[in-house]
């Protein structure tokens, strides 16, 4: 399972669309550190991803969890402002998570100015100290992006891009304006996205874009469920040890599934989802989209259809892509990247 572990709520940066600091819980991990440890101890596929807030605002914390926590696999997800500051503890992690939204502009319009230097700075750190996991950019979509253009601009620096749509608790813009910007903007970028795509397909190259991987992947192995794994084989546990289905949202009381001690299990099978022809591969895209409509009925049609969109175009071409099978296989392990944008 993924063990989601918030280090901090509070965050260095007041991005845009996310707001910063989460509020309602402790500062630091206020629980006792062998109650998590006896919980990872009894999965043997344990992955434990570290989050926050910036989680590395409490470095010592997780250079502390990483000594003792007895897991298959560490993840970070960071803006990369305190990455050095881990030394040699880099390569304990097998992934590593960097927000960035595209170019320097769209990063920092969004993010704030020279965030994206200071990203650029924490992946030059980890390949001058041969950082041997996995790196993502982690993309965060709005209105202001050109999926096309940001994407490929990640790519010149990143072996894997991932993005997230700004949609529904988004506060920067309305659902008339998401659908207008889906057709006019993101759904060609998609088209064109794919095109380069399978034109490097085509030479024996796979670029790492998650998303087109994650989809296609599910597609030729038959996976199913939510692919985040929230509240199924995917748990957030707060710095007061409440157990959460997903990190997000930890004011939700169907979020909260317990403590470290007893927590449930949370199910993604719910209308309208469940009579869909992409249930399988889409497996309801997000736990917090179902449950919590902020757009109304239309606006989650609007995120399904756009689902639907992009998992039928890959699926258009997955005969071509059938010979891949052994190679495109993705995530190796739930390393937090939800494939579903």
């Amino acid at each position: 399972m993924l063990y989601i572990v918030l280090t901090t709520p509070i965050c260095n940066l007041n991005c845009r669309y996310c707001g910063g600091t989460i509020n309602g819980m402790p500062s630091e991990i206020k629980y006792k550190l062998d109650t998590l440890v006896k919980l990872i101890d009894k999965d043997p596929e344990a992955v434990v991803a570290f989050y926050g807030g910036e989680p590395l605002l409490e470095i010592d914390m997780i250079k502390k969890l990483l000594d003792i926590l007895p897991a298959k696999h560490f993840v970070l997800n960071t803006n990369g402002f305190f990455l050095k500051d881990l030394n040699s503890y880099i390569h304990k992690f097998d992934t590593i998570l960097l927000s960035i939204d595209g170019d320097k502009e769209i990063t920092d319009f969004y993010r704030g100015k020279g965030c994206y230097q200071k990203v650029i700075e924490a992946l030059d750190f980890l390949r001058y100290n041969s950082y041997k996991g996995e790196v993502i950019a982690r993309m965060t979509v709005s209105k202001k992006s050109d999926i096309y253009r940001d994407v490929t601009h990640l790519l010149e620096f990143f072996p894997f891009v991932h993005w997230q749509l700004d949609a529904v608790w988004s506060s920067l813009w309305n659902l008339s304006e998401f659908s207008r910007w889906s057709e006019e903007s993101y759904k060609p970028g998609i088209i064109s996205l794919l095109d380069l795509w399978l034109e490097n397909i085509r030479e024996d190259k796979v670029l790492g874009i998650i998303p087109f991987v994650g989809i296609v992947s599910r597609i030729l192995y038959n996976e199913s469920g939510l692919p985040c794994g929230a509240g199924e084989n995917a748990f957030a546990i707060t710095t007061d040890g409440r157990v959460l289905a997903c990190p997000i949202a930890p004011d939700f009381q169907w979020n909260n599934l317990g403590d470290l001690h007893s927590f449930s299990r949370v199910s993604n099978k719910i209308e309208p989802c469940i009579y869909c022809e992409v249930f399988d591969i889409c497996g309801g895209r997000c736990l917090f989209a179902q449950r919590e409509r902020l757009w109304g009925e239309e606006g989650f049609k609007a995120i399904c259809d756009i689902t639907k969109f992009l998992i039928k175009e890959l699926d258009k071409h997955i005969d071509e892509l059938r010979h891949l099978k052994n190679k495109i296989r993705y995530p190796p392990f739930n390393n937090t990247t939800e494939i579903i944008p």
